[in-house]
Protein backbone atom coordinates (compact mmCIF):
# COMPACT_ATOMS: atom_id res chain seq x y z
CA UNK A 1 0.00 0.00 0.00
CA UNK A 2 2.71 2.39 0.95
CA UNK A 3 4.35 1.64 -2.32
CA UNK A 4 1.50 2.37 -4.56
CA UNK A 5 0.61 5.39 -2.52
CA UNK A 6 3.71 6.88 -3.49
CA UNK A 7 3.29 5.74 -6.83
CA UNK A 8 0.05 7.77 -6.98
CA UNK A 9 1.42 11.30 -5.61
CA UNK A 10 4.02 11.23 -8.43
CA UNK A 11 1.28 10.55 -10.98
CA UNK A 12 -0.75 13.81 -10.06
CA UNK A 13 -0.98 16.96 -11.27
CA UNK A 14 1.04 19.66 -9.74
CA UNK A 15 -2.49 21.75 -9.16
CA UNK A 16 -3.91 18.24 -7.65
CA UNK A 17 -0.67 18.03 -5.79
CA UNK A 18 -0.69 21.30 -4.43
CA UNK A 19 -4.38 20.64 -3.55
CA UNK A 20 -3.42 17.85 -1.42
CA UNK A 21 -0.77 19.78 0.11
CA UNK A 22 -2.32 22.65 0.81
CA UNK A 23 -1.29 23.37 4.17
CA UNK A 24 2.40 23.34 3.45
CA UNK A 25 2.07 25.11 -0.08
CA UNK A 26 -0.55 27.62 1.42
CA UNK A 27 0.82 28.45 5.14
CA UNK A 28 4.56 27.59 5.49
CA UNK A 29 6.15 27.59 2.35
CA UNK A 30 5.42 31.49 2.10
CA UNK A 31 7.38 32.02 5.52
CA UNK A 32 10.82 30.33 4.50
CA UNK A 33 10.57 31.92 0.89
CA UNK A 34 10.10 35.27 2.93
CA UNK A 35 13.14 34.33 5.16
CA UNK A 36 15.79 33.23 2.31
CA UNK A 37 14.51 36.30 0.15
CA UNK A 38 14.93 39.11 3.21
CA UNK A 39 18.23 37.35 3.76
CA UNK A 40 19.42 37.65 0.06
CA UNK A 41 18.59 41.02 -1.08
CA UNK A 42 19.60 42.42 2.61
CA UNK A 43 22.90 41.12 2.21
CA UNK A 44 23.57 41.66 -0.92
CA UNK A 45 22.54 45.86 -0.29
CA UNK A 46 24.60 45.77 2.34
CA UNK A 47 27.62 44.41 0.84
CA UNK A 48 26.64 46.71 -2.22
CA UNK A 49 26.23 49.81 -0.20
CA UNK A 50 30.04 49.50 2.28
CA UNK A 51 31.86 49.68 -1.30
CA UNK A 52 33.06 53.08 -1.63
CA UNK A 53 31.32 54.09 1.66
CA UNK A 54 32.87 56.43 3.70
CA UNK A 55 33.91 55.28 7.25
CA UNK A 56 31.07 55.64 9.71
CA UNK A 57 31.17 58.15 12.33
CA UNK A 58 33.01 57.27 15.69
CA UNK A 59 30.44 55.81 18.28
CA UNK A 60 30.62 58.09 21.74
CA UNK A 61 30.45 54.91 24.11
CA UNK A 62 27.64 55.17 26.82
CA UNK A 63 28.42 53.73 30.01
CA UNK A 64 27.48 50.17 30.19
CA UNK A 65 25.86 48.70 33.41
CA UNK A 66 25.46 44.81 33.60
CA UNK A 67 22.01 43.97 35.57
CA UNK A 68 22.36 40.04 36.75
CA UNK A 69 19.43 38.63 38.88
CA UNK A 70 19.59 35.29 39.90
CA UNK A 71 18.04 32.71 42.13
CA UNK A 72 20.11 29.56 43.35
CA UNK A 73 22.89 30.38 41.11
CA UNK A 74 26.18 29.77 43.18
CA UNK A 75 27.15 27.09 41.19
CA UNK A 76 27.11 29.46 37.44
CA UNK A 77 27.74 33.20 38.73
CA UNK A 78 31.43 32.61 38.66
CA UNK A 79 31.75 31.25 35.30
CA UNK A 80 29.22 34.04 34.03
CA UNK A 81 31.04 36.82 35.40
CA UNK A 82 34.38 36.18 34.45
CA UNK A 83 32.60 36.16 30.98
CA UNK A 84 32.07 39.73 31.23
CA UNK A 85 35.39 40.80 32.52
CA UNK A 86 37.36 38.91 29.86
CA UNK A 87 35.16 41.29 27.10
CA UNK A 88 37.03 43.37 24.67
CA UNK A 89 34.47 46.11 25.97
CA UNK A 90 34.08 45.69 29.86
CA UNK A 91 31.14 46.90 31.59
CA UNK A 92 31.52 50.20 33.78
CA UNK A 93 29.32 48.65 36.61
CA UNK A 94 28.36 45.15 37.16
CA UNK A 95 25.21 44.59 39.33
CA UNK A 96 24.27 41.31 40.98
CA UNK A 97 20.88 40.69 42.85
CA UNK A 98 20.53 37.85 45.25
CA UNK A 99 16.87 36.47 44.56
CA UNK A 100 15.76 35.32 47.85
CA UNK A 101 18.20 32.13 47.24
CA UNK A 102 18.74 28.79 49.21
CA UNK A 103 22.33 28.37 47.61
CA UNK A 104 25.10 30.11 48.63
CA UNK A 105 24.79 32.55 45.42
CA UNK A 106 24.70 35.44 47.85
CA UNK A 107 28.08 33.89 49.41
CA UNK A 108 29.60 33.82 46.28
CA UNK A 109 28.41 37.75 44.89
CA UNK A 110 30.32 38.86 47.84
CA UNK A 111 33.14 37.15 47.48
CA UNK A 112 33.37 38.17 43.82
CA UNK A 113 32.38 41.64 44.83
CA UNK A 114 35.75 41.49 47.39
CA UNK A 115 37.87 40.53 44.75
CA UNK A 116 36.55 43.64 42.48
CA UNK A 117 35.00 41.31 39.78
CA UNK A 118 31.26 42.74 41.01
CA UNK A 119 30.76 46.34 42.04
CA UNK A 120 27.38 45.86 43.62
CA UNK A 121 25.76 42.99 45.01
CA UNK A 122 22.00 43.50 46.17
CA UNK A 123 19.81 40.70 48.28
CA UNK A 124 16.09 40.74 47.97
CA UNK A 125 16.01 38.72 51.05
CA UNK A 126 12.87 36.77 50.23
CA UNK A 127 12.35 35.19 46.77
CA UNK A 128 10.10 37.58 44.39
CA UNK A 129 11.15 36.10 41.12
CA UNK A 130 13.34 37.92 38.26
CA UNK A 131 11.09 41.14 37.26
CA UNK A 132 10.93 41.84 40.76
CA UNK A 133 15.51 41.13 41.47
CA UNK A 134 15.67 42.89 38.04
CA UNK A 135 13.90 46.06 39.09
CA UNK A 136 15.75 46.14 42.66
CA UNK A 137 18.94 46.28 40.56
CA UNK A 138 17.73 48.91 38.15
CA UNK A 139 18.01 51.09 41.17
CA UNK A 140 21.62 51.02 41.80
CA UNK A 141 22.55 50.91 37.90
CA UNK A 142 24.27 54.17 37.06
CA UNK A 143 24.87 52.79 33.28
CA UNK A 144 23.42 54.51 29.96
CA UNK A 145 22.86 51.50 28.63
CA UNK A 146 21.67 48.63 30.79
CA UNK A 147 22.89 44.71 29.78
CA UNK A 148 20.54 42.23 31.39
CA UNK A 149 21.91 38.82 31.70
CA UNK A 150 21.45 34.94 33.17
CA UNK A 151 23.79 33.45 35.70
CA UNK A 152 24.08 30.38 33.46
CA UNK A 153 25.16 32.72 30.19
CA UNK A 154 28.67 33.15 29.20
CA UNK A 155 29.39 35.00 26.20
CA UNK A 156 32.10 35.62 23.88
CA UNK A 157 34.50 37.95 24.54
CA UNK A 158 33.39 40.69 22.24
CA UNK A 159 29.84 39.54 22.61
CA UNK A 160 29.24 43.04 24.44
CA UNK A 161 30.96 45.63 22.00
CA UNK A 162 28.91 44.32 19.07
CA UNK A 163 25.46 44.64 21.09
CA UNK A 164 25.92 47.93 22.13
CA UNK A 165 26.91 48.92 18.23
CA UNK A 166 23.17 48.88 17.21
CA UNK A 167 22.66 51.87 19.97
CA UNK A 168 24.57 54.62 17.81
CA UNK A 169 21.01 55.35 16.80
CA UNK A 170 19.18 57.53 19.25
CA UNK A 171 16.12 55.70 18.09
CA UNK A 172 17.15 52.21 19.17
CA UNK A 173 15.65 51.28 22.57
CA UNK A 174 16.41 47.63 22.95
CA UNK A 175 18.83 45.39 21.61
CA UNK A 176 18.55 41.62 21.33
CA UNK A 177 22.19 39.05 21.38
CA UNK A 178 22.02 35.96 19.55
CA UNK A 179 22.02 32.71 21.73
CA UNK A 180 23.48 29.37 21.13
CA UNK A 181 23.83 26.84 23.55
CA UNK A 182 26.69 25.85 25.96
CA UNK A 183 25.24 21.91 26.25
CA UNK A 184 24.73 20.94 22.43
CA UNK A 185 26.10 17.43 22.98
CA UNK A 186 24.19 16.84 26.05
CA UNK A 187 21.28 14.63 24.15
CA UNK A 188 19.36 14.45 21.45
CA UNK A 189 16.91 16.92 22.85
CA UNK A 190 19.89 20.07 23.29
CA UNK A 191 20.88 18.89 19.72
CA UNK A 192 17.95 19.55 18.17
CA UNK A 193 17.37 22.99 20.65
CA UNK A 194 21.10 23.65 19.33
CA UNK A 195 19.50 23.45 15.37
CA UNK A 196 16.36 25.19 16.62
CA UNK A 197 18.07 28.62 17.95
CA UNK A 198 20.38 28.05 15.13
CA UNK A 199 17.33 28.48 13.23
CA UNK A 200 14.66 30.37 15.00
CA UNK A 201 16.69 33.54 16.54
CA UNK A 202 19.84 33.28 14.39
CA UNK A 203 18.03 33.04 11.02
CA UNK A 204 14.83 34.36 12.32
CA UNK A 205 15.07 37.23 14.49
CA UNK A 206 17.47 38.52 11.79
CA UNK A 207 14.72 38.29 9.45
CA UNK A 208 12.42 40.24 11.97
CA UNK A 209 14.90 42.69 12.54
CA UNK A 210 15.48 43.44 8.88
CA UNK A 211 11.47 43.99 8.63
CA UNK A 212 11.39 45.89 11.58
CA UNK A 213 9.12 43.29 13.29
CA UNK A 214 11.05 42.21 16.23
CA UNK A 215 9.13 41.28 19.38
CA UNK A 216 11.73 39.68 21.74
CA UNK A 217 14.74 40.53 23.60
CA UNK A 218 15.93 37.55 25.67
CA UNK A 219 16.70 37.94 29.30
CA UNK A 220 19.36 35.64 28.81
CA UNK A 221 20.74 38.49 26.90
CA UNK A 222 19.63 41.35 25.89
CA UNK A 223 20.57 45.42 26.15
CA UNK A 224 18.45 48.55 26.79
CA UNK A 225 18.44 52.06 26.76
CA UNK A 226 18.02 52.95 30.53
CA UNK A 227 15.94 55.90 29.52
CA UNK A 228 13.32 53.49 27.64
CA UNK A 229 13.58 51.00 30.51
CA UNK A 230 12.71 54.14 33.24
CA UNK A 231 9.79 55.06 30.56
CA UNK A 232 8.61 52.19 30.56
CA UNK A 233 8.78 51.24 34.09
CA UNK A 234 10.70 48.43 34.00
CA UNK A 235 10.11 44.66 34.28
CA UNK A 236 6.39 43.54 35.07
CA UNK A 237 5.60 40.25 36.55
CA UNK A 238 7.03 37.07 34.60
CA UNK A 239 6.74 34.59 33.22
CA UNK A 240 7.13 36.09 29.44
CA UNK A 241 8.63 39.37 31.68
CA UNK A 242 11.35 39.80 28.59
CA UNK A 243 8.86 39.74 25.90
CA UNK A 244 6.56 42.22 28.24
CA UNK A 245 9.15 44.59 28.41
CA UNK A 246 10.06 44.63 24.51
CA UNK A 247 5.93 44.81 23.96
CA UNK A 248 6.40 47.92 26.43
CA UNK A 249 9.60 49.43 24.25
CA UNK A 250 7.80 48.93 20.47
CA UNK A 251 4.46 50.32 22.22
CA UNK A 252 6.50 53.70 23.21
CA UNK A 253 8.10 54.35 20.26
CA UNK A 254 11.10 52.75 20.76
CA UNK A 255 13.18 50.61 17.90
CA UNK A 256 14.00 47.01 18.73
CA UNK A 257 17.25 45.79 17.20
CA UNK A 258 19.45 41.78 16.96
CA UNK A 259 23.08 42.39 17.46
CA UNK A 260 23.47 39.00 15.15
CA UNK A 261 27.13 38.84 15.47
CA UNK A 262 26.62 39.38 19.82
CA UNK A 263 26.63 35.83 21.17
CA UNK A 264 25.76 34.31 24.37
CA UNK A 265 25.80 30.50 25.62
CA UNK A 266 23.29 29.35 27.38
CA UNK A 267 22.52 25.77 28.62
CA UNK A 268 19.30 24.06 27.31
CA UNK A 269 16.89 21.71 28.88
CA UNK A 270 18.43 18.14 28.91
CA UNK A 271 15.59 16.22 28.58
CA UNK A 272 12.39 16.30 27.01
CA UNK A 273 10.12 15.90 29.76
CA UNK A 274 12.19 19.74 30.92
CA UNK A 275 12.05 20.88 27.51
CA UNK A 276 7.96 20.02 27.23
CA UNK A 277 7.89 21.85 30.97
CA UNK A 278 10.18 25.07 29.42
CA UNK A 279 8.12 25.59 26.53
CA UNK A 280 4.79 25.14 28.41
CA UNK A 281 5.50 28.03 30.09
CA UNK A 282 7.03 29.59 27.30
CA UNK A 283 3.70 29.11 24.86
CA UNK A 284 1.64 30.00 27.75
CA UNK A 285 3.18 33.47 27.30
CA UNK A 286 2.59 33.50 23.81
CA UNK A 287 -0.98 33.80 24.48
CA UNK A 288 -1.01 35.99 27.53
CA UNK A 289 1.61 38.20 25.63
CA UNK A 290 0.03 38.83 22.28
CA UNK A 291 -3.56 38.44 22.41
CA UNK A 292 -5.10 39.33 25.77
CA UNK A 293 -2.08 42.00 26.93
CA UNK A 294 -1.03 43.30 23.56
CA UNK A 295 -3.42 42.78 20.75
CA UNK A 296 -4.09 46.55 20.94
CA UNK A 297 -1.22 46.78 18.51
CA UNK A 298 -3.41 45.55 15.96
CA UNK A 299 -6.16 47.96 16.40
CA UNK A 300 -5.84 50.64 14.33
CA UNK A 301 -7.35 53.64 16.10
CA UNK A 302 -4.95 53.36 18.85
CA UNK A 303 -2.93 56.20 19.84
CA UNK A 304 0.04 54.33 19.38
CA UNK A 305 -0.73 52.59 16.69
CA UNK A 306 2.01 51.49 14.17
CA UNK A 307 1.80 48.95 11.19
CA UNK A 308 5.12 47.12 11.96
CA UNK A 309 3.93 46.15 15.52
CA UNK A 310 0.32 45.40 13.91
CA UNK A 311 1.93 42.74 11.41
CA UNK A 312 4.85 41.47 14.48
CA UNK A 313 1.87 40.73 16.49
CA UNK A 314 -0.31 39.02 13.10
CA UNK A 315 3.29 36.99 12.75
CA UNK A 316 3.55 35.81 16.04
CA UNK A 317 0.51 34.62 16.49
CA UNK A 318 -0.47 33.14 13.24
CA UNK A 319 3.24 31.47 12.90
CA UNK A 320 3.22 30.41 16.44
CA UNK A 321 -0.01 29.47 17.49
CA UNK A 322 -2.40 29.32 14.15
CA UNK A 323 -0.58 27.40 12.19
CA UNK A 324 -0.08 24.74 14.99
CA UNK A 325 -4.18 24.58 15.22
CA UNK A 326 -3.94 24.42 11.79
CA UNK A 327 -1.38 21.53 11.41
CA UNK A 328 -4.20 19.43 13.02
CA UNK A 329 -7.27 20.61 11.54
CA UNK A 330 -5.13 19.41 8.02
CA UNK A 331 -4.30 16.07 9.43
CA UNK A 332 -7.88 15.45 10.28
CA UNK A 333 -9.37 16.32 7.20
CA UNK A 334 -6.61 13.88 5.22
CA UNK A 335 -7.77 11.66 7.21
CA UNK A 336 -11.47 12.44 6.48
CA UNK A 337 -10.69 12.98 2.76
CA UNK A 338 -8.34 10.38 2.11
CA UNK A 339 -9.14 7.67 4.97
CA UNK A 340 -6.15 5.45 5.33
CA UNK A 341 -4.55 7.11 2.62
CA UNK A 342 -4.20 10.44 4.62
CA UNK A 343 -0.99 8.88 6.68
CA UNK A 344 0.74 8.20 3.55
CA UNK A 345 0.12 12.10 2.57
CA UNK A 346 0.95 12.93 6.34
CA UNK A 347 3.97 11.21 6.13
CA UNK A 348 5.18 13.05 3.00
CA UNK A 349 4.46 16.27 4.75
CA UNK A 350 7.02 14.79 7.24
CA UNK A 351 9.59 13.95 4.96
CA UNK A 352 8.85 17.74 2.97
CA UNK A 353 9.52 19.53 6.64
CA UNK A 354 12.77 17.63 7.32
CA UNK A 355 13.94 18.81 3.74
CA UNK A 356 13.08 22.72 4.54
CA UNK A 357 14.57 21.72 7.92
CA UNK A 358 17.90 21.06 6.23
CA UNK A 359 17.29 24.19 4.12
CA UNK A 360 16.41 26.22 6.57
CA UNK A 361 19.48 25.22 8.74
CA UNK A 362 21.89 25.54 5.73
CA UNK A 363 20.18 29.53 5.60
CA UNK A 364 20.46 29.93 9.10
CA UNK A 365 24.60 29.30 9.48
CA UNK A 366 25.07 31.46 6.38
CA UNK A 367 23.29 34.07 8.04
CA UNK A 368 24.37 33.63 11.38
CA UNK A 369 27.50 31.45 11.16
CA UNK A 370 28.78 29.77 13.87
CA UNK A 371 31.76 27.88 14.83
CA UNK A 372 30.95 23.96 15.18
CA UNK A 373 27.47 24.10 14.43
CA UNK A 374 28.08 22.29 11.26
CA UNK A 375 28.46 19.08 13.26
CA UNK A 376 25.13 18.25 13.81
CA UNK A 377 24.09 18.26 9.90
CA UNK A 378 22.98 14.25 10.36
CA UNK A 379 20.70 15.43 13.43
CA UNK A 380 19.33 17.89 11.07
CA UNK A 381 16.95 15.28 8.66
CA UNK A 382 15.21 14.39 12.41
CA UNK A 383 14.72 18.00 13.50
CA UNK A 384 11.46 18.37 11.24
CA UNK A 385 10.33 15.90 13.35
CA UNK A 386 11.10 17.27 16.13
CA UNK A 387 9.54 20.88 15.29
CA UNK A 388 6.42 20.18 13.69
CA UNK A 389 5.47 16.97 15.76
CA UNK A 390 6.89 17.37 19.18
CA UNK A 391 6.93 21.53 19.71
CA UNK A 392 3.84 21.60 18.03
CA UNK A 393 2.28 19.49 20.55
CA UNK A 394 3.32 21.25 23.36
CA UNK A 395 2.53 24.98 21.51
CA UNK A 396 -0.74 23.59 20.73
CA UNK A 397 -1.47 22.09 24.54
CA UNK A 398 -0.21 25.50 26.07
CA UNK A 399 -2.66 27.49 23.99
CA UNK A 400 -5.65 25.72 24.79
CA UNK A 401 -4.56 25.96 28.21
CA UNK A 402 -3.72 29.51 28.79
CA UNK A 403 -7.06 30.58 26.53
CA UNK A 404 -9.40 28.27 28.62
CA UNK A 405 -7.87 28.50 32.40
CA UNK A 406 -5.25 30.90 32.67
CA UNK A 407 -2.31 28.78 33.98
CA UNK A 408 0.68 31.09 33.05
CA UNK A 409 0.31 32.93 36.32
CA UNK A 410 0.23 29.04 38.08
CA UNK A 411 3.89 28.06 37.08
CA UNK A 412 6.42 28.23 39.82
CA UNK A 413 8.65 30.21 37.79
CA UNK A 414 7.12 33.38 39.72
CA UNK A 415 6.58 33.01 43.34
CA UNK A 416 2.80 31.93 44.60
CA UNK A 417 2.37 35.08 46.39
CA UNK A 418 3.46 37.29 43.62
CA UNK A 419 1.42 35.30 41.00
CA UNK A 420 -1.64 35.99 43.20
CA UNK A 421 -0.74 39.77 44.22
CA UNK A 422 -0.59 40.14 39.90
CA UNK A 423 -3.79 38.70 39.71
CA UNK A 424 -5.28 40.56 41.58
CA UNK A 425 -4.11 43.75 40.36
CA UNK A 426 -5.53 42.50 36.72
CA UNK A 427 -2.13 41.45 35.41
CA UNK A 428 -3.48 39.18 33.53
CA UNK A 429 -6.65 40.92 31.30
Amino acid sequence: MLYDGFNYLLSLSFPAFVIMFWHFFLLELPRFVLAALTVSIVSVYQQVRSRGALPARPFLQPSVSVLLPGHNEAANLERSIMSMREQTCPPDQIVVVDDGSIDNTLTVARRLQKAGLVDVVRSAGVRGGKSSAANLGLTRCTGDLIIIADADTTYDCDAFERLIMPFSDPSVGAVAGNLGLRNPDHSLATIWQAIQYQISIGLGRQVSDMLGILFIVSGAFGAFRRKALVQCGGWSVGPGEDAELTNKIRRAGWKVRFARNSWGLTDAPETFSQLARQRLRWDRSLIRMRWRRFRVFMKPGDDAFHITNALGTIDILFFQAFLSFSFVIYLVWLVEVYGAFGWIIATVNLIAYSAFGVAGYALALLASPRKGMGRFWIYVFGYGLFNSVFLRAVRLYACFDELIFRHSFDDNYVPRRVRQAARRAGDDL
